[in-house]
């Protein structure tokens, strides 16, 4: 990690909760946690920043239909679901 600065923030009661618990967990420091969890932010935003250039360099009739759409969501959405795991005599098939 680069430079720090030291900063005062507000932040909801059950949020700094949740964050010194994990930190506790992760046997790292508050700020750490805090940390990581504004860099993660700064990087969904630059990747959702991304995204939408590139789905704006496509002319409109080159994008997906509403259909194609739902049908991607679907299969990507099918992707995380887990397995199903079926148990027969304590083994898995």
């Amino acid at each position: 990690m680069g430079a720090t600065e030291k900063i005062s923030v507000s932040i909801g009661r059950e949020e700094l909760r949740g964050a010194k618990v994990l930190a506790s967990r992760l046997h790292v420091s508050l700020s750490t946690v805090i940390t990581d969890a504004v860099r993660l932010r700064i990087e969904e935003q630059r990747r959702r920043e991304a995204a939408k250039a590139v789905l704006a360099s496509f002319a409109p009739t080159d994008r997906a239909t509403p259909a194609e759409k739902a049908a991607l969501l679907d299969r990507w959405q099918a992707k995380k679901r887990p397995a199903k795991v079926t148990r027969r005599h304590g083994r898995k098939k």
